[in-house]
């Protein structure tokens, strides 16, 4: 991959969906003013402060393409405001946390960045459409067809995970949870479609593992949000009030050992990752200077005070009276944590997947040396047990995941009946011929698990030897749908079992 191909196909994107050409340039100056931000260093000046190291050569650009001076951007990041009973106190910053306020401040900008793209993107492509009657007008835009891409990252298992390993592997456990329901409502409506008895049927659900995570007061989630707010709250403070709250949770691992590293396991869908409770409540807090946002408003470049005021507006849900008395309390922006953010977020993309007819698609990469002809089985098995196929497999294989239409059911297991069944449809119809054959092969099915018992020396009870009869279908595995033949996963194994050996022995007696 060129670079500079990229560019040109990120430029002539930009151009595609009506991108401003001077919108585009100051774009490009914030991303690479936000660049040569992340290059800058700090001095120590005097007892407890510091200031921003003149002689670093990432500092001219960034004063450039940001459009501010040198003072507005020390002021910025070290020193900060504190406004009491009317008075304000300003309050130096050390090296650390000079250097903390910076990479708050690059994220927090990239990520409004990123946002005001999408919102130009969302701006570009929305429908707009005119009628001279309003009702028409209406009644078709609550009707327009819409059609969104939803690229999911895959499950994440590293030596180390931390918090954005949690964050990553609880909306996969989300998205997973609504793929089952998904393909059990789609089984539900192809059972009913054909008259299927499916009640019986008990779909894998993963919410005691959201619960473990999302839920209120003993979530893991929840008990970092809680350690955020107190006074004097650290991460082994954190660890323990989940060893203590998340013990019993079956779904929930902490040993010895990890205890004493501040460790924890969660047991999701795709298999047990254990978590480092490090910097847990540092990422979860996210905190931004409120010097920072008025730092971006006296830019001179258009986009950066616009990303200013869109920091400014607080995500949580709380009055503006209480928002103004958190501003003052403290010298960042009272903006909500990043776990309730990111909650909030995918609980909103849950609700809108609900009101859509979802079509999934895995993608897989052979190898991770990107060269042709080389199959790698170790990582497609990973692959395909993080991307969630093997458990999709398995919800699958809960009910019926065998299926035939009564032609094809006829094709391939007439040879299994003594009846002469090709002829008769005919004259009967496929789906009685369909009837007949099912019959005699529940039988075949049930002897030959019977058989089996008996090899493995189980010996039936009568209520059992009765649930077994030819005449319970749905014990046997099999059932007659209208326009279909339904086979559980073991007497679809033993159909093909006796199937294969009749033709073995055909093939002997031609021989």
């Amino acid at each position: 991959v060129k670079d500079l191909d990229t560019w040109c196909d990120l430029r002539k994107a930009m151009n595609t969906l009506g991108f401003d050409p001077i919108a585009q340039k100051d774009i490009m100056k914030v991303t690479c003013a936000l660049l040569h931000a992340s290059n800058l260093s700090f001095l120590e000046k005097g007892c407890e402060a510091s200031e921003v190291d003149c002689s670093n050569p990432s500092l001219p650009p960034t004063l450039s393409l940001m459009g501010v001076s040198s003072q507005i951007l020390n002021k910025a990041l070290c020193t900060s405001t504190i406004e009491a009973r009317g008075e304000k106190l300003i309050k130096n910053k050390t090296v650390q946390q000079a250097t903390k306020a910076l990479e708050a401040l690059i994220k927090a900008t990239y990520g409004a960045l990123f946002k005001y793209i999408v919102g130009l993107v969302n701006e570009s492509i929305t429908v707009k459409q005119s009628y001279e009657d309003d009702d028409v007008a209406n009644w078709r835009g609550n009707r327009l067809a819409v059609i969104g891409l939803l690229d999911i990252f895959g499950f994440e298992r590293f030596a180390v995970n931390s918090f954005e390993q949690l964050c990553i592997n609880y909306c996969n456990e989300t998205l997973q949870q609504q793929f089952n329901r998904f393909v059990f409502k789609m089984e539900q409506r192809e059972y009913e479609r054909e008259g299927i008895e499916w009640a019986f049927i008990t779909f894998p659900d993963n919410q005691d593992v959201l619960d473990l995570i999302e839920k209120k007061h003993t979530g893991i989630l929840s008990i970092l949000d809680e350690q955020c707010r107190l006074a004097k709250c650290t991460d082994h403070s954190f660890a323990s009030a989940t060893y203590e709250k998340c013990s019993e949770h079956p779904h929930f691992d902490s040993t010895h050992s990890q205890k004493v590293n501040g460790q924890f396991s969660v047991m999701h869908y795709a298999g047990e990752v254990e978590y480092d409770s490090a910097s847990f409540l540092e990422k979860n807090k996210d905190e931004l200077p409120k010097e920072s946002t008025d730092f971006l408003m006296s830019s001179s470049n258009p986009i950066l005070p616009i990303l200013g005021r869109m920091l400014s507006e607080m995500s949580c849900d709380t009055p503006p009276k209480q928002q103004q008395q958190q501003r003052n309390k403290s010298s960042s922006l009272s903006r909500g944590t990043v776990g309730s953010q990111f909650t909030s977020q995918l609980r909103q993309l849950r609700e809108r997947i609900e009101l859509t007819s979802p079509h999934y698609v895995r993608c897989l990469k052979p190898n991770d040396e990107l060269v042709p002809d080389k199959f790698d089985h170790f990582s497609i098995s990973n692959q395909l047990r993080c991307a969630g196929v093997l458990e999709a497999v398995r919800v699958s294989r809960v009910g019926y995941p065998q299926r035939y239409v009564h032609s094809m059911f006829i094709q391939r297991y007439r040879v299994l009946s003594k009846q002469q069944l090709l002829r008769q449809t005919k004259w009967r119809g496929e789906k009685d011929v369909c009837h007949s054959l099912v019959n005699d092969l529940a039988s075949m099915i049930m002897e030959s698990q019977s058989l089996g018992d008996v090899e493995k020396n189980v010996t039936d009870t009568p209520s059992k030897i009765k649930q077994r009869s030819p005449d319970n279908l749905i014990a046997v595995g099999i059932q007659l749908g209208k326009t279909k033949v339904f086979l559980r996963r073991h007497a679809f194994e033993t159909l093909e079992d006796l199937r294969t050996r009749k033709f073995a022995l055909a093939s002997t007696m031609i021989q």
